[in-house]
Parts: structure tokens; sequence; C-alpha cells
């Protein structure tokens, strides 16, 4: 172990009983509980779907069956420190019950959030610079969980009428406040407790019901109103028949082989953590032998450490998107060609971070959970400056580590840059012919890759004066590029005005 392994022995309170795997294979007993309990819950699914399917137990057995794996795996894998996250989720849930509608969103978000912050900082204090996965991980979460159900409770219950929601607010509102089984099994689901993925209310609510592929799948037989979740619309509009709402498993898509392509995919992540990460440690950054490569050097190295960082989320997520589509959710309906698409509930598209072609592209399909979170909380809430406040609050919720702020403000700082340069040379590069727009499609995906090293290193190293240095010793290439873009470029190379293209979709996708 590094230095601090006492405090890191202390915080650590998850189960031992398979330290001598940990030891057999020189990991961490908390890395060794997590995958455990991530394929606990992978068969755990595979049982669920097989014999709590909805068309055999009801609602409440779904629940509960959901509910009671999920602490299971949770005590499993943190001990003790799960009543944490059982405070924190007691604690919104009496906010639900005794707050009037018009400040419980606030109130829940600003609560939750202090809750989370104060846990993130007992961890860097006990963490001491070394990784731990412990319960502020899945808490994080829960503060998703809790702050959109409150927000969309305020959507339907506080007299918003549909056309001032947004489409996605409208998609996920909600009309009723959940009981405490619904709202606990929710929180606390096996399927998304230790990594997410995280899933609004309304879809939960649809897949415990075994109303999602209704919703999903027989839309053109079935009114999509009427299938709104939670009971959501009148008494009138809900009354539908049995069979039409529900689906025995034989007439459902088969999840399984999708579910194991995912845990595959998790398995060779895993491998090129293990066996490549490690020859690209970020403390390397730092060392004196780093300031002394060659600026390409450099560049390379930190491509390669973030990039390959990148393995140990996707290693996780895609275990996590394996166990919602093994238990049946996460079914989107079908594509043109008939193909059952499982995409509705996912943390990343992997092809989508690696070979986005702009970097909004690029952030979109990375914690695509998160981004959806952000996105309903606040890009289509705040009245100006969306996307500081959406990076704020991304931020708050990460932790207070330097390196995540340098990242953050670096990111909404390169968002900004990034938009301007799409806004301003597209237009022009593709008025010029498809051999021009494939060239400028290859130099943003390759530069989109730079720019991402270049300011999410920090995330990964967390020091705020060792990131400084290498930016520095860099001589703040990038960051001079996008003031460039962001002060210079729209003043010599405007962009073309919204009223002169053919195309207003063209705008909006600029953005």
């Amino acid at each position: 172990m590094a230095s601090g392994e006492s405090h890191w022995e202390e915080f650590y309170l998850g189960s031992r009983r398979f330290q001598f795997i940990a030891d057999g294979l020189g990991m961490p007993i908390d890395q060794v509980n997590f995958v455990l309990g991530q394929l606990m819950a992978l068969l755990l699914a595979y049982i669920f779907r097989l014999y709590l399917h909805p068309s055999r137990v009801s609602a409440t057995t779904r629940h509960w069956g959901s509910l009671l794996a999920g602490l299971g795996i949770s005590y499993f894998c943190f001990g003790k420190q799960v009543l944490l996250a059982l405070a924190l989720v007691v604690g919104c849930y009496l906010l639900m019950l005794l707050l009037p509608i018009t400040l419980l969103h606030h109130v829940t978000l600003a609560a939750s959030i202090t809750f989370l912050s104060v846990m993130h900082i007992q961890r860097q204090l006990y963490e001491d610079g070394v990784f731990v996965i412990d319960v502020t991980g899945p808490m994080m979460i829960m503060v998703q969980k809790a702050t959109s159900l409150a927000y969309s409770l305020h959507d339907g219950l506080s007299g918003l009428k549909d056309e001032e929601l947004t489409p996605l607010q409208r998609e996920m509102v909600v009309r009723k406040k959940p009981s405490a089984l619904e709202y606990f099994g929710y929180m606390l689901n096996f399927h998304s407790v230790l990594a997410g993925p995280y899933f609004m209310f309304a879809d939960y609510q649809d897949f415990v019901e075994g109303t999602h592929y209704a919703k999903r799948a027989l839309q053109t037989a079935v009114s999509a109103s009427s299938l709104d979740s939670n009971r959501n619309k009148s008494p009138s509009e809900s009354k539908l028949a049995d069979s039409k709402l529900h689906t025995s498993i034989e007439d459902e898509p088969n999840p399984v082989p999708v579910a194991m392509y995912k845990a595959m995919v998790s398995a060779f992540n895993a491998f090129v953590t293990v066996y490549f990460l490690p020859k690209f440690p970020i403390s390397f950054v730092t060392d004196p032998k780093f300031f002394q490569m060659s600026f390409f050097s450099k560049t390379f190295y930190i491509l390669a450490v973030t990039s390959l960082t990148r393995h140990v989320y996707y290693t996780g997520w895609m275990l996590g998107d394996s166990i919602c589509n093994m238990s049946g959710m996460g079914f989107n309906g079908y594509s043109a060609d008939g193909t059952a698409k499982w995409n509705l509930v996912s943390n990343v598209d992997i092809i989508g971070v690696e070979f986005g072609l702009s970097l909004r592209d690029t952030l979109e399909a990375w914690n695509s959970g998160t981004m959806k979170w952000l996105r309903f909380m606040v890009y289509e809430r705040a009245p100006t400056q969306k996307t500081v406040f959406t990076y704020m609050l991304s931020s708050i919720w990460h932790g207070f580590y330097p390196g995540y702020y340098i990242t953050f403000v670096s990111g909404a700082f390169f968002t900004i840059a990034a938009r301007n340069v799409r806004r301003s040379v597209r237009p022009h590069v593709i008025t010029k012919g498809p051999v021009a727009k494939k060239l400028y499609d290859l130099v943003t995906c390759l530069s989109t890759r730079l720019c991402l090293a270049y300011f999410t290193f920090p995330f990964i190293l967390l020091r705020f004066w060792g990131s400084i240095a290498v930016y520095k010793d860099m001589m703040f290439y990038q960051t001079i590029l996008g003031a460039f873009a962001v002060i210079c470029l729209p003043k010599l190379l405007p962009a073309p005005s919204r009223s002169s293209s053919k195309n207003p979709k063209e705008h909006l996708k600029a953005q």
C-alpha cells in the first residue's frame, strides 16, 4: 500500500472475507469487493428477471427484492458506512414529506449536496492521496436520484403547464409522491447502487411496474401519455387494459446477449487497466524527468495517461450497464431493422468518447447519465450562463480536490471555445464539399482528443500546483488557443447569421 495506509485501513469498513483473493492478485480489498459486488449483482439481475418478472409477481415484491439486494451488496462493500447512505436517503424522504412543493426541489438540492460535501471532505482527510472505493461513490448517485425526483415532483405538482416544461421535463414529470417503498427502492436498488447508471424515477417506476416494454415498444398500439410513470396522469387517462400494459417474459426481447457483451467489454477494459495503466502513472507528470522530455513526448504521455485512465471508469460503468440490462431495465424500443435497443439507461458511449467529432459530443457521451442529470437540473433551468452553472454543480458534486476545479473551469472554458470554432469555421468548411468536411471532421476529432487530455489530467492528478507546473512548462498553449477562439475568432471570422441558414437545425446542432 501507499503512504497513509493506516488512514486507509481506518476509513474502509467493507468486508475482509475475500482478503486472500486481494492478496493473491495484489489488489486492494476495496477494489476486489467492488468487482465481486458487481458480479453478484449481475447474477441477481438474471434471477430477478426470471423469477421476479412483472407478469409473475407484484410491483411491491419487485421493490422489496431490489431494495434488499441493494442493501446487502452495499453492506458487503462498505460495512457500517452504508448507514451514512441511509441517513441521506431518509433525510431526503422526510424533506419530500414535510416541505411544500414550492421549496422541495431547491431545499433537497442544497441539503443533499451539503451532506455529500461533508463526506467528500472527510474522504479527502482520510484517504491521504490513496484512492479508495468507499460509500461516497454510491452517495453521489443517490444525490442525483433524490434531487431529480424532487425537481420532477415540483414540475408535476406546482401547477406548471406542459408548455412551460422542456421535452425532457415533460417526459420525467412526476405528479404523485412515491410511497416509502417506492422511494427507497429507487434510491437503493441493487442495479445501480455501486456504480450507476443513474436513471430517472419515471424510468425506474416503469421498469418495476412492468410498463417499460409497452411504453418503449408498443406506442403505436398504446398512447404514450397513458403510460406516464407513477400514475402521473388523471385516472381517466390511465385506465388501460392490463393486457396492453404488461407483457410476459416470452414476449420481450432477450437481454442476455447484450448484457454479456457489455460484461465482456468491461472485462477487456479491466485488462487494459491492470496491465497498461501502471506503465503510465499520473505521478510521473510531477517528476523532474517529465519536464526534461520533449514537448511531443510530454503531450503523448498526458494523452496516454488520460486515455488509459478512462478504462477504469469504463470497467465499472459497462458492468453497471450490463447489470441493468440483464434484469430487463434499459430497453429503449427497436431500431429501424428491428433490433432491440438497450441504451435507455447507460453510463457511457465508449465509441462516442473515443471518436467524437467535437468536444460537445464527446462530453455528452462521457458519463451520459450524469450529463442528463445536469441538463435536467441546471442547463434547462438556468436563465443565463447555462454552461457555467452546469459546471459549477458538477464540480461541487464531484468533490473538492483542487484538480477537479481546474478540470471543470477549463472544461467550461474549452466548451465555449469549441462552440465558437464550430459556429465560425464549420459553416464555411461544409460549403467546400464533402472532402473538406471529412478533413475538418478528422482535424476536430484529433484536436478534441488533445484538448480532452489537456484539461482532464488535473482531475486525475488532483493537485493544483502540480497541474499548474505542467501547464506552465507547456506554455499554456491550449489555453492561449482557447482564448483566441473565445475573444478573437468571432471578430475575425463571424458566424453566419441564423436567418441566413437554409437548415435551422444546423444552428441548433452547432450549439
